[in-house]
């Protein structure tokens, strides 16, 4: 497999992971918890290196979405006590432990094998090289870092399908999904868990900045498309499919970072998208 293969592949994979659960963190307006969530994983990310030796070991995959959740349990227990807000309790949290990780990363742990200029990026690119890549009895199966992908992504749909009588009517309805006695703090915890994971497993590529762009903004270009979830979700792997390929086209051309690349077009799709149906609905107001 070649090398703009590979690194096309992993682009497409790491685009269709993330955005996959971003649909119902968008329809639930909790975008802004990637964030937090992105930047909490990193000390869990560096101890697990440590412990393990490797950025793809289960341990490290567990210790960093562990500190992931932490966010989100801390910032629920810090409101339920009514003294901060849910959006102050998560930026008191997360940039504690961001920075403790980087601190680990810089100092006593300077050793792993985490370059801090990819910490916020990723390097998708270099996921993608021959001596990251699955090779069994000669055979080249592609960047090890998309099959880890491709688990996430295969559990983050089982768990929907599963689920997506009970997350549809959460998300758009609590309160009869609570009278119904769906059990919603089991599959709010579930979910959460996976989109843990998710970031994780996506750190390497997108990092911890780009990954909320890909995880929220192809569902936020959908929701301007249509009201219909179904189509939503469409046009959701629809639209992170297009822009990790003009994205690494785009970037490999130029000779650009092509996690930036693939976040700046999912925007550039996103206000695309946006103005067509601003002008739309202008034109039917004076239609």
């Amino acid at each position: 497999m070649s090398f703009v293969l590979a690194a096309l592949l992993l682009a497409i994979t790491t685009s269709v992971t993330c955005a996959l659960p971003g649909t119902f963190l968008v329809l639930r307006r909790q975008s802004m918890l990637v964030d937090a969530m992105s930047h909490a994983v990193l000390p869990g990310i560096v101890l697990g290196a440590l412990l393990s030796g490797s950025t793809y070991s289960p341990i490290m995959v567990v210790l960093a979405a562990g500190f992931g959740l932490i966010v989100v349990l801390g910032a629920n227990y810090l409101q339920s006590t009514g003294l901060l807000p849910k959006d102050a309790s998560q930026g008191v949290i997360f940039p504690l432990l961001f920075s403790g990780g980087v601190i680990l990363l810089s100092t006593a742990l300077a050793h792993v094998h985490i370059c801090e200029d990819t910490v916020l990026t990723g390097d998708l690119n270099l996921l993608a090289l021959d001596t990251e890549r699955l090779i069994i009895s000669n055979y080249d199966f592609g960047p090890r870092a998309m099959w880890m992908l491709l688990i996430i992504f295969v559990a983050n749909t089982i768990f929907l399908l599963l689920t997506y009588k009970v997350m549809q009517l959460v998300t758009f309805d609590r309160e009869s999904a609570r009278v119904i006695g769906f059990p919603i703090r089991t599959v709010e915890t579930i979910f959460m868990v996976l989109v843990a994971l998710t970031i994780v497993v996506a750190f390497s590529t997108a990092g911890a900045i780009l990954v909320i762009a890909l995880l929220v903004t192809p569902a936020a270009t959908a929701i301007l498309l249509s009201n219909s979830l179904p189509k939503i979700f469409a046009f959701t792997l629809i639209i992170a499919v297009i822009s990790a390929i003009i994205g690494f086209i785009t970037a490999w051309h130029f000779n650009l970072a092509t996690s930036a690349m693939m976040a700046f077009t999912d925007g550039v799709l996103f206000l695309i998208v946006l103005l067509i149906s601003r002008v739309r609905t202008r034109v039917k107001k004076h239609a």
